[in-house]
């Protein structure tokens, strides 16, 4: 961008101004922003006495609001629960159609076996053969003990009897000792009764089958193939007719655990539920978090409209307080929107990380690094917007996060310390100065709440590390949001002035080797300029470096600036017309502004380019082709400008001109350079070139009494110093040797 883009064009008074919608839209778009983060929190904080834990010593003392009952802890309940699920006895139902089909099953195969053993047409070889095609697997042994008609009739009716008097117990599934699945006692149904029966009156399969197996044995004593025939028939003969209901049980169960009362007792409206520095018991934790759940569960009925629009509220209320105090007192940073994007960033992070910490986290208030948005913001501006918006930013993030009420003391305390330990940024270890100095501060404040309370020696302790833990993290922070906030928002702080103050950067050193008079003249300027911003509380440090860069566009062509010529040699302008001559020294502004592009300099560096002549006239060249053509435009030989528009370009212009001026006083005694002083600043004055600046008459009387002795100091004279008279007459004979 050329340096006339610069000049502030007004609007014609017959024509309306054309309305910058991406301006106001940009605007806008931090505001709903700000409302958004306010309307729907991360996390909400929580009231000091609902983040107790048992063993803990109680901050305040806790009055019941209203009458509720006290609920058991979670695990208790469960633990409860799971216990009266436990006594509730599996029940079982008695399967008739089991039984029924299995006798009468093996009555139809003792009918078919009897017919057959006793047909006398029939060998015992095809009685054998077709007695175990009747259904009932059998080795070749048994079928042939099966053949005899006498021990068959007995084995068929000692099975049928112990097949009805196994079934007639109970036959279940598994049995394990003396308990059916864990149990010494079930319920058994059967029909529409039901009963309670001891496990031991049960049999299993393996059990049935071994008392079947000993009945056996006792009745063919002698007769091995009869014991085994019978224990042949038994096995596919033995089934359980007692099944679990699992349905019945679970449904039993799940009753049982709603039987458990979730309740432990009742708190009447005002009675004290702890007193302050009282240990928290179980008994008086469970009624915080009864009480808890119940103003969440009454807020949440009105918690999707009122409280929202209230934090918005809230909101816009901090909002248009910093707006109006930006607008009526830094109307410059009002009117930035980038500087206004660095401050909602800076609000949203300290919003969140409250919301985190305290809503989400449970961590105490004094944790919440509030001190980092003043660290920030007076770093890169000045003292007065960093302590308004400390300010409004401990109210608005207090009340929005729901935050104690000891949250504000502590944040203005550390905010306030903060933006003054940082008011004189030299040294990246200062940083590590503003991390004590908050940290006192924090300690301050928390030990000014606490000890009016008489707390435990612990409480104090564990507040004030936490004091020193949000002053370390806010320190850490601030130091790593500065680049990145430096580099999107176009602003800059006193580390990178710092960095640009060093001589020995590569354009200082172009600048030495290559227009050396130019930087003598930037050298002696940057010692005006920055006594000056000390004389009246602007940033020295920025002056300082606008004044080493203010002239960078010199470096195009050197040779036309008369603090580079030497005094032997003809001017170059003597052979150019004085338009010519105007278009050259102009010519530094827009070559600077493109060296300074390219270097990437700040914006504040920058704007001292063009600002540090304003719109001024380059009398001598104007005067020249007045002689001329009296018909010659001031406007033609005039700076592009624009104006300074704040203090530290101001001083520059101020110091630039007195530098110049002083280069011509043939005697520069401290009269002469206060008078010289005084004419330069009643100059610009008179030309309106400090109008937009910011300066006070009090602070130009400053100004001027700040530069008097850099000047003088700059011009003093050297007493010469005495000489030896033998030496004196020797070089005056050899002197004259040399010339004969």
């Amino acid at each position: 961008m050329a340096a006339t883009d610069l000049t502030p064009v007004p609007a014609l008074p017959d024509r309306a101004r054309p309305l910058r919608w991406g301006y106001w839209a940009v605007r806008t778009l931090l505001v709903a922003a700000l409302l958004g983060l306010a309307a729907f929190p991360i996390g909400r904080g929580v009231a000091e006495h609902f983040r107790y834990r048992e063993g803990d010593i109680s901050r305040d003392r806790v009055v019941a609001p209203f009458d509720f009952r006290v609920e058991k802890d979670e695990p208790s309940l469960r633990r409860e629960q799971e216990q009266a699920a436990a006594a509730v006895a599996p029940v079982f139902v008695v399967d008739s159609r089991v039984s029924g089909e299995t006798l009468t099953r093996f009555a139809s195969y003792e009918e078919k076996v009897l017919a057959l053993v006793l047909d006398p047409n029939l060998r015992p070889a095809d009685r054998a053969l077709q007695v175990r095609s009747l259904g009932v697997p059998l080795s070749d042994e048994s079928a042939d003990a099966l053949a005899a008609p006498g021990r068959a009739r007995r084995a068929l009716k000692e099975l049928g009897g112990l097949l009805h008097e196994l079934y007639d117990a109970g036959v279940v599934a598994e049995k394990r000792g003396d308990m059916i699945s864990g149990y010494h006692s079930v319920n058994v149904r059967e029909g529409d009764g039901e009963t309670a029966r001891s496990a031991t009156l049960f049999y299993d399969r393996r059990e049935a089958l071994l008392r079947i197996q000993r009945r056996a044995r006792s009745v063919f004593a002698d007769d091995a193939r009869g014991e085994k025939l019978v224990e042949e028939l038994a096995a596919p003969l033995v089934v359980p007719n007692v099944l679990f209901d699992r349905a019945e049980t679970e449904w039993r169960r799940v009753q049982a655990q709603g039987a458990v009362p979730s309740t432990v007792g009742f708190v009447k409206k005002d009675e004290l539920i702890v007193d302050a520095n009282q240990k928290i018991t179980h008994d008086a934790l469970l009624r915080l978090r009864s009480l808890r759940s119940l103003e969440d569960a009454r807020r949440r009925q009105t918690d999707f409209i009122y409280p929202p629009i209230a934090r918005m509220l809230l909101m816009l209320l901090f909002i248009a307080v910093f707006s109006t105090y930006l607008r009526m007192e830094l109307p410059a940073v009002h009117r930035d929107n980038g500087m206004l994007a660095m401050f909602t960033l800076l609000t949203a992070v300290i919003m969140v990380l409250a919301q985190v910490q305290v809503g989400v986290l449970g961590l105490t208030e004094f944790t919440v690094p509030l001190a980092t948005a003043p660290l920030v913001v007076a770093s890169l501006l000045e003292k007065r917007p960093a302590l308004v918006f400390t300010l409004l930013l401990a109210v608005v993030v207090s009340a929005i996060c729901e935050l104690r009420a000891p949250f504000i003391p502590l944040a203005v305390m550390g905010g306030v310390t903060a933006v003054y330990s940082v008011s004189r940024l030299r040294h990246r270890w200062q940083f590590a100065r503003a991390s004590i100095t908050i940290a006192f501060a924090n300690l301050a404040a928390i030990l000014a709440w606490d000890l009016a309370r008489a707390p435990s020696a612990n409480l104090v302790l564990r507040d004030a590390a936490w004091g020193g833990a949000s002053a370390f993290l806010s320190v850490s922070l601030a130091f790593l949001l500065l680049p990145p906030v430096e580099h999107l928002f176009g602003l800059t702080s006193d580390i990178t002035l710092l960095e640009l103050s060093d001589l020995n950067r590569p354009l200082l050193k172009r600048l030495q080797l290559e227009a050396s008079g130019t930087y003598h003249h930037s050298m002696v300027v940057g010692s005006l300029a920055e006594a000056a911003a000390e004389a009246i509380g602007a940033n020295s440090l920025l002056a300082r470096v606008s004044a080493y860069h203010h002239d960078i566009g010199k470096l195009s062509k050197p040779e036309y600036y008369a603090e580079n010529e030497s005094a032997s040699s003809r001017s170059r302008h003597e052979r150019l017309t004085p338009s010519m001559s105007t278009l050259v020294v102009r010519s530094h502004i827009t070559e600077g502004l493109e060296m300074a592009r390219r270097e990437r300099l700040p914006r504040a560096v920058r704007d001292a380019i063009p600002e540090h002549h304003g719109t001024m006239v380059m009398a001598f060249f104007y005067h020249k082709a007045l002689e001329a053509d009296p018909g010659a435009r001031r406007e033609d030989f005039s700076y592009p400008g624009p104006r300074p528009r704040s203090r530290e370009t101001a001083i520059l212009m101020l110091a630039d001109g007195v530098e110049g001026a002083s280069r011509a006083l043939a005697e520069p005694t401290p009269s002469r350079i206060r008078g010289l002083v005084t004419r330069i600043i009643e100059e610009r004055m008179q030309q309106g070139q400090l109008d937009e600046c910011g300066l006070t008459l009090q602070d130009l009387a400053r100004i001027r009494e700040s530069f008097i002795p850099v000047l003088t100091a700059i011009f003093h004279v050297r007493t010469p110093y005495p000489e030896d008279p033998k030496k004196r007459a020797k070089a005056d004979a050899d002197l004259r040797k040399e010339t004969t």
